[in-house]
């Protein structure tokens, strides 16, 4: 899958190109946006998102709460399969980059 990528302030991530005379040839950065499509599910609370108000995993509420870790595994899960992500797969891939392997 390809998208736009965003940068570390969440805005668009651009590179300008440009050509021998000057002009603009290319700038948005397209690449897999998957753990930032990731990322952005579980930042958001439900309602943040206009067309799909139900998404939004709202880890922050779970700080000061206390919540079993198989209760927020399984809001992670329900809200990133809303989201069209292979939670499985997505599970292994960070699993993967933490450990470092």
């Amino acid at each position: 899958m390809k998208g736009v990528l965003l940068n570390q302030d969440m805005g668009l991530n651009i590179r300008v190109v440009k050509n021998s005379e000057g002009l603009i040839t290319s700038g948005l950065m397209l690449g897999n946006p998957i753990f930032q499509n990731v990322f952005l599910v579980l930042k958001m609370s439900q309602g943040d998102l206009k067309h799909d108000p139900l998404l939004g995993a709202g880890l922050t509420k779970f700080i000061r709460g206390k919540y079993t870790k198989s209760a927020i595994d399984s809001r992670i899960r329900l809200h990133l399969t809303r989201a069209g992500v292979d939670y499985e797969e997505y599970k292994q891939i960070i699993n993967v980059r933490i450990n470092g392997e």
